[in-house]
């Protein structure tokens, strides 16, 4: 009798145990298509929250924890391994800061969810690392069911994040495994924008530039509107004139004082002990066809459940103006604090 009592106990326990959790299922590939392929690919938790986050689900809105089905490394290497070949000379090294879900207000029919993501991710040759690609953002989900939106999203995020390096050539600077473990930081102490008390003036085409503190090489004029908005910047030089228009431009500097280029014209760059940033809300940095986290991100609005996107822009362009920071890893907004 106690025997059958210790197992019937036994069976409950299992029971309780495995009830409340909602696993990422990791459908879809990360298949590489341009022919390189890399030997491996291994994932570094550095999240100091390691919960994802518990959620309500279904009609009876159960509570349940949303985890991962085995252990982030194990399920990132046989949701890679599943696409693609392992014969490459290299590795994908993938960190993980931050992946947290959770829900807000409801009208009743759709409720608020938020995805706080976080990551790096380096290419690793011998025992070096080399930055491919971060993201740290907040996406916004509005949806009946917006539990499930957005833990089928999760492998959408990581699919398009993981896609996105594969395009992007790996920052020269070879690392170590140490200095992975706050890589902002060790980048940062190596940009001129940061170390120099005064920006140069001039044209600045990309991120790198900007932040290194190397501007387009002559004398441009900037050119304006009626308006004085700056429309180009013209170099007459022997004899030649060249012209750039705003829209090539990432930022120029006039006078120590230094503007972004965004959807909305140049909004001026400020700078305080967390970085560079624009004052602006999103509805004047993303154009009007996208949800402002995915056109940003590069997910398709339909997929992950989002609404009516002519709306919200105008309602966004109205809100209050926030300090969106510059990623001075990718050039890109970044709205993790936001």
């Amino acid at each position: 009798m106690i025997k059958v009592f210790q197992f019937s106990f036994f069976l409950m326990a299992v029971f309780l145990f495995s009830q409340g959790k909602e696993a990422i299922k990791f459908k879809g590939n990360i298949t590489r298509f341009d022919g390189v392929t890399y030997k491996g690919f291994k994932v570094l938790d550095q999240r100091q929250d390691k919960s994802i986050g518990v959620l309500p689900f279904g009609e009876s809105k159960e509570m349940k924890e949303v985890v991962f089905p085995t252990t982030p490394e194990n399920d990132f290497k046989v949701w890679y391994e599943r696409g693609n070949s392992l014969s490459g000379q290299n590795e994908l090294l993938l960190i993980l800061k931050r992946l947290k879900l959770s829900t807000g207000e409801s009208d009743g029919k759709k409720t608020q969810g938020k995805i706080d993501f976080s990551a790096q991710i380096f290419q690793k040759e011998a025992d070096q690392y080399k930055f491919l690609y971060k993201k740290d953002t907040v996406f916004s989900f509005q949806d009946k069911e917006v539990s499930e939106v957005m833990v089928k999203n999760i492998p959408a995020i990581f699919s398009v994040f993981i896609k996105k390096a594969y395009t992007l050539d790996p920052i020269q600077n070879a690392l170590t495994l140490s200095d992975l473990s706050d890589y902002e930081e060790y980048a940062k102490s190596k940009y001129a924008a940061f170390k120099n008390e005064e920006l140069k003036d001039g044209i600045y085409q990309n991120f790198t530039s900007f932040f290194n503190q190397v501007p387009m090489q002559g004398n441009y004029v900037l050119e304006r509107n009626d308006k004085g908005e700056v429309t180009k910047a013209i170099k007459l030089e022997d004899g030649k004139k060249e012209k750039i228009s705003s829209n090539k431009m990432f930022a120029y500097v006039e006078n120590g004082k230094a503007y972004k280029k965004t959807m909305s014209g140049f909004i001026e760059i400020n700078k305080n002990e967390k970085g560079f940033y624009i004052k602006a809300n999103r509805g004047q940095i993303f154009p009007v066809q996208y949800n402002s986290t995915y056109g940003m991100f590069g997910l398709i609005g339909a997929v992950a459940g989002s609404i009516d996107q002519a709306a919200k822009q105008k309602k966004m362009k109205s809100e209050e103006k926030e300090e969106v920071y510059i990623d001075y890893l990718t050039g890109e907004f970044d709205f993790s604090d936001n």
